[in-house]
């Protein structure tokens, strides 16, 4: 069956659209047919996928907001798909708030997509959808939708800032809407075991929710602050990198699957077949 995982935190700045892509191309790595979803305003995941939206493409808007519309699907590399975000987002609160159900339209447009195929399989084993740092009805969308909720959290002196309201959320999502969803677990941004922050961080949420923290550690990697100005992940822009190993052990983690002997290689090459093949098309 698809899982539907959603990287969310009400704080900004975390590394929510840093995790869902990179764990969406890790999840690719390992086999998996993945579809990325940009449900947040600022459009990070659909900048950093590269995204050369034309006047007539769809977006996530228009599939929310036109009956008639089909999922607004984009390839970025074979079983790796995307569902871009536009400025037009900015209206989409007002435009739920008027809708009967406003917290299940996400879901009830997903669920064609989530129904298995004559041979049996599925159209993607993942779904990853990125958040937007906020309350709002949106993310209320995001969550009754998702079956995990995985919650990046960064090594620092602010990383309980919106943690209790985020919970709280989570919590009435799953008792009112959404009865399979569960928190996936606290996955730890910019992490520096040198440093005494990140070891208080750590022992707070092992400490506070021992069965919820991932063993994985996302360190602090300059590469994750490079690599969008190339419309690139740490997969495509810094194979050699931490930061590539990191998100890489997190997709074993949560599949309990090990990494191909390839791995360092799958992204970066697929990127570039990509781009040679859109500049021949320009030519």
């Amino acid at each position: 069956m698809t899982t539907i995982i959603s990287p969310l935190n009400y704080k900004g700045g975390v590394g929510k659209s840093t995790t869902a892509y990179n764990l969406g191309v890790a999840l690719w790595i390992l086999g998996r047919k993945v579809l990325l979803i940009d449900t947040d305003t600022q459009c990070n995941l659909t900048n950093l996928i590269g995204h050369n939206q034309t006047g007539n493409d769809a977006t996530l808007f228009e599939w929310l907001t036109q009956d008639d519309q089909k999922m607004p699907v984009y390839e970025q590399y074979p079983d790796l798909y995307y569902v871009p975000a536009s400025n037009k987002l900015s209206n989409i609160e007002s435009f739920l708030m008027n809708k009967r159900n406003r917290e299940k339209v996400l879901a009830k447009k997903l669920a064609p997509y989530l129904s298995p195929l004559p041979n049996g399989n599925y159209l993607f084993d993942y779904i990853i959808i990125d958040c937007a740092p906020k309350e709002g009805i949106v993310n209320d969308n995001v969550m009754s939708a998702s079956d995990y909720i995985l919650i990046p959290t960064e090594c620092s002196g602010f990383s309980l800032q919106g943690m209790q309201n985020l919970l709280f959320s989570i919590n009435d999502v799953k008792e009112n809407l959404n009865e399979k969803l569960d928190i996936l677990g606290f996955l730890l941004i910019k992490y520096d075991k040198q440093t005494r922050i990140s070891k208080q961080v750590t022992e707070f949420f092992e400490s506070n929710y021992p069965e919820k923290v991932f063993k994985t550690r996302i360190r602090k990697n300059i590469k994750f602050d490079e690599s969008p100005l190339k419309h690139q992940g740490i997969f495509e822009y810094a194979p050699e990198a931490n930061g590539s190993e990191d998100y890489m052990s997190l997709a074993e983690e949560i599949t309990g699957e090990t990494r191909p002997t390839d791995w360092q290689q799958k992204a970066l090459t697929a990127w570039n077949i990509k781009n040679n093949i859109k500049e021949e098309e320009k030519q």
